[in-house]
């Protein structure tokens, strides 16, 4: 990738350090430049990278093939082999689609902290963003690496308490009750296997929670701005200097939201199959987590990574929906902010072209701007309680 001269700016300077964070995650570099990392070093770790990808690959294959050779399994681990290779696949596949799309990422990145920004930046609008970025990220991170630190915990209880194995996953080897040495260093590689098969999901919520965020405060900034240039007819200059000068500034912030309307398309068509696998994913894991609470013994160390997987899908759920829903909110006051321009203010010749301009302008913005999952479901508040009904509802049916 070449690297593209450009102004920057405070969002630029979060992206760039996201990006070195995704990089050593994943391996894949999703911002303009290489994170001035030797070429030597980003070359081998680049190869370090294919082989980590490949053992990912092999990982959640031996999740699959323990169908066919575990069978002596608590309801516990019975319940964990149905749905973690489910919930891998469709997850892993994340950053795959992500990585399809790689390009247009990035020029959606680029155009949000660079281009759109070049023009108008209201500060405090900025600042709120990266404030919330960097809330929401971090306790992202947080709460669904604590999923595997329960897991970790509960297998190393069953070592030290009940005389048991090493078992976080169910895969085709091991088998549970094999207790040789062989078999615990090899339950210990499948740990750090999934640590580096989260690592790698992780990197894709990385992108999608900056960019849908950004995004629904590029449109409050865009309110800010079309609010802002009702200010011209303040100015200490003739009326056809200012209307002219309005005229100019309309203009610009048709441009910028159609600009934005483009990022906002190309946001749903990258990352579009993230939202939707990860609505589906939520469901069934949901459903089959409250079943394995109600079968359980209730010993802590069974209970913990239960409620931990089941905090981290609720949250990671309700971040992605609420903010891909805060586009939506943001772009529907957009026509408010037109309207307030100072439109208003021009007269004769030059009040005929405004209002045209006007009229187009609040027309465009007034379409819906709508993030949807599986293509039907829109990703709101409204949505997300729903989502934790309808799994609770599935769940009662069922048991």
């Amino acid at each position: 990738m070449e690297s593209r001269e450009y102004r920057k700016n405070k969002t630029t300077e979060l992206f760039h350090n996201l990006d070195k964070v995704i990089y050593v995650f994943s391996g894949m570099n999703f911002w303009i430049d290489d994170n001035d990392i030797p070429k030597l070093v980003f070359n081998a770790y680049k190869r370090i990278s294919k082989v980590i990808n490949v053992a990912i690959v092999l990982f959640m294959m031996a999740e699959i093939g323990s169908f066919f050779t575990q069978n002596n399994l608590t309801e516990k681990q019975k319940y964990d082999r149905v749905f973690m290779p489910f919930a891998h696949i469709i997850l892993y596949s994340f950053t795959l689609s992500l990585s399809h799309h790689k390009e247009t990422v990035t020029e959606i990145l680029f155009t949000l902290a660079v281009c759109l920004k070049e023009d108008f930046n209201d500060e405090e609008t900025e600042r709120v963003m990266l404030k919330r970025i960097r809330i929401y990220v971090s306790a992202f991170v947080v709460i669904c690496l604590n999923a595997l630190v329960f897991y970790g915990i509960e297998g190393l209880a069953q070592v030290l308490f009940s005389d048991g194995t090493f078992v976080t996953m169910i895969t085709i080897w091991p088998e549970v009750h094999d207790q040789s040495l062989l078999a615990g260093v090899g339950r210990v590689g499948i740990y750090v296997l999934w640590w580096l098969w989260m690592l790698r999901v992780t990197t894709a919520f990385l992108i999608v929670l900056p960019v849908t965020i950004s995004l629904s405060h590029q449109y409050m900034n865009l309110q800010v701005y079309f609010t802002s240039i009702a200010g011209i007819f303040d100015e200490r200059i003739s009326q056809s200097e200012k209307e002219e000068k309005f005229e100019r500034a309309l203009k610009l912030g048709v441009r910028l939201h159609a600009t934005t309307i483009w990022c906002a398309q190309q946001v749903q068509r990258t990352c579009g199959n993230v939202f939707s696998g990860h609505i589906i994913v939520n469901i069934g894991v949901l459903v089959l987590l409250m079943s394995q609470f109600k079968n359980s013994d209730r010993a802590l160390s069974h209970v913990l990574p239960i409620v931990a997987t089941f905090a981290s899908m609720l949250f990671s759920t309700g971040v992605i929906m609420l903010s891909a829903g805060d586009i939506t909110v943001e772009a529907g006051n957009l026509p408010t902010a037109i309207f307030q321009s100072g439109w208003q203010n021009c007269t004769n010749q030059s009040s005929y072209r405004i209002r045209r301009l006007i009229l187009i302008a609040m027309a465009q913005s007034q379409k819906p701007v709508i993030m949807k999952s599986c293509g039907v479901i829109e990703l709101s508040y409204q949505s997300y309680l729903s989502i934790v009904n309808t799994s609770y509802s599935i769940f009662s049916v069922l048991y």
